[in-house]
């Protein structure tokens, strides 16, 4: 084995985190050395977070006429996509938790497009956000956009405790991709969320045309965040979106990506959530010998996943066990 990733690795098993050298040569380490840099991900992984899988789950609220310009969404009102605005019922927002629940899943998100939250939207949330808190079988999370401080507050006051706003990339790269609000707007909404008391979810998109430096740059601020969950996408491109033509990465730098993650954040959950299917194909389930410890089942905001029988089947065959509803674990 390679002396220095053997090193590093022992280094951070023994929990000294890496730098930022350190790290730029891990993620520019040649083809050839990756099988090494996945195992010591994967012994990082069950040192830190042990052999358990956990699962999530979302749906959204309401979808697409988004008035931001990110490149890579489809919802954006900026741009001619299939996906047409749409605004679900409660209790269609509830059976979608009721069958996450059945399912097994850890966490259950109700994700809403836009900037933020307007009060009368949280108003309209208030029931479907109780009864998932009081039924305790998923942890009930949120993705609505920026917050202030008193709109995380009034989230964790009515049962949520989990908030999702990605920062997508490094903030030299983000303006490249949004152009409507800051990077300042993301860092404030994550400190807002844990000022109120909120876990965070907080990750990023991994091919959007970034450099392996802005990567590095991501894990790194994510780290100093010290954000509780990071949820990693790969750029699944979607017709009419900017991106729709960027030419693809190959399965192997996704996951090469996804383990130098873990030995940055050695100590994180890290689920693999959109782009898993399209972007991965056969080697769907090298994630979690790459570091993940988690990944998303069902479908995604705009696109369909693949079914969580195949997900379960999947496990299985790996012979992970299942993190199941808040803590219990299955094998």
């Amino acid at each position: 084995m390679t002396t220095k990733i053997a090193d590093l690795a022992r280094a951070v098993l023994a929990g000294r985190p890496i730098d930022r050298d350190d790290a730029l040569y891990l993620i520019q380490l040649p083809p050839e050395k990756r099988y090494e840099l996945f195992y010591w991900a994967n012994e990082i992984r069950l040192q830190y977070c042990g052999p358990d899988i956990s699962l999530c789950a979302i749906a959204s609220a309401r979808t697409a006429a988004c008035p931001e310009d990110c490149k890579f969404c489809a919802q954006s009102a900026h741009y001619q996509t299939v996906v047409k605005p749409h605004t679900a019922t409660n209790e269609e927002l509830l059976a979608a938790a009721e069958l996450a629940q059945k399912l097994g899943a850890h966490s259950f998100g109700i994700v809403a497009s836009g900037r933020a939250p307007m009060d009368h939207g949280i108003d309209r949330l208030e029931p479907v956000f109780r009864h998932i808190a009081q039924a305790d079988r998923t942890l009930c999370c949120a993705s609505l956009g920026c917050l202030t401080l008193e709109q995380a507050q009034r989230l964790h006051a009515l049962g949520v405790r989990r908030y999702n706003h990605n920062l997508e990339t490094s903030r030299r790269f983000f303006p490249q991709i949004v152009s409507t609000h800051s990077y300042d707007d993301r860092l404030a909404t994550i400190k807002n969320a844990q000022q109120a008391g909120l876990q965070t979810c907080c990750g990023g998109i991994i091919g959007l045309g970034e450099s392996l430096q802005d990567r590095i740059d991501l894990a790194l601020t994510l780290r100093e965040l010290n954000v509780d969950t990071i949820p990693l996408n790969f750029l699944n491109r979607i017709t009419g979106t900017p991106l729709m033509d960027l030419p693809p990465e190959t399965p192997m730098s996704l996951l090469h990506t996804l383990a130098v993650f873990r030995f940055v954040l050695q100590n994180k959950p890290i689920n693999i959530a959109g782009g898993r299917e399209a972007r991965l194909r056969d080697l769907q389930s090298w994630i979690f010998f790459a570091g993940a410890s988690g990944t998303m089942i069902g479908n995604y905001l705009t696109t369909a996943g693949r079914s969580p029988k195949e997900d379960f089947q999947m496990l299985a065959d790996l012979e992970l066990p299942i993190v199941r509803g808040c803590g219990e674990t299955s094998s």
